[in-house]
């Protein structure tokens, strides 16, 4: 994680994952999350020449997908 500002996102995510206990917090930001991503992905073709982005978007989903499953 060499950029900073996913550094950031990834830290941010990773402390409300180890602090919250609410289940209902917990699946409602595993919807934001996930439909964030969904937004993210929605015209990946944009950037397909940006490998920074694709790589980028690719790390945040795999974060997501692991950390903030859809129950």
């Amino acid at each position: 994680m060499s950029n900073a500002r996913i550094q950031q996102i990834v830290t941010l995510l990773y402390t409300h994952k180890r602090i919250i206990k609410s289940d209902g917090v917990i699946n409602h930001q595993s919807e934001v999350l996930n439909e964030t991503i969904t937004r993210m992905y929605k015209h990946i073709e944009y950037y397909k020449n940006n490998e920074m982005v694709t790589t980028t978007f690719r790390f945040l989903k795999t974060i997501v997908d692991n950390w903030y499953p859809i129950v």
